[in-house]
């Protein structure tokens, strides 16, 4: 496991569970508030977007650098290591270059955001924020890709080590 691993994986899984968290509160409390009370949590669907929209972020390094992105492996047992390789590095390059791509327009997006003076409309939360922080989360994603590139790579074959009855 490498220092990138050992200091973000867990501080995004922290993060991650600390949003699903706020998540599960706001709606239960939601919930019980809109069926009990007769009073909904004021602003709960913009609070509930922009939870997920953070999750979600925040979950794209983390299962970058933990490899747990759902692969298509049905030719992983039969394809040579040499053409393996090839295969790794090149989805990791065109991976990494994509998400870098997108942290950048969501970077001049969250400017452009910031510049308006954009906000939510029930809670008047700037959105800009929001924004920057998923423009910061997809470069690290592209950063984890870029990490991912020098492990090698992990082969999906059926039956071994994998599994409940491995």
């Amino acid at each position: 496991m490498s220092r990138l691993d050992r200091a973000v994986v867990p501080a995004l899984g922290y993060v991650a569970a600390a949003l699903m968290f706020c998540l599960m509160l706001l709606t239960c409390v939601d919930v019980v508030g809109r069926y009990f009370f007769n009073k909904p949590v004021t602003g709960g669907f913009e609070l509930t977007e922009m939870l997920l929209a953070a999750l979600i972020f925040a979950g794209l390094p983390l299962v970058t650098l933990r490899g747990d992105h759902i692969t298509v492996d049905l030719f992983d047992p039969v394809t040579p290591d040499w053409l393996f390789r090839i295969q790794h590095a090149l989805a990791t390059l065109v991976g990494a270059a994509c998400t870098g791509y997108l942290a950048w327009c969501l970077g001049l997006r969250a400017l452009a955001l910031d510049r308006a003076g954009e906000t939510t409309s029930q809670l008047q939360f700037k959105i800009a924020w929001l924004a920057y922080a998923m423009a910061l989360l997809m470069a690290l994603t592209a950063a984890a890709l870029v990490v991912t590139l020098f492990r090698p790579p992990h082969r999906h074959i059926p039956g071994q080590g994998e599994g409940p009855g491995a």
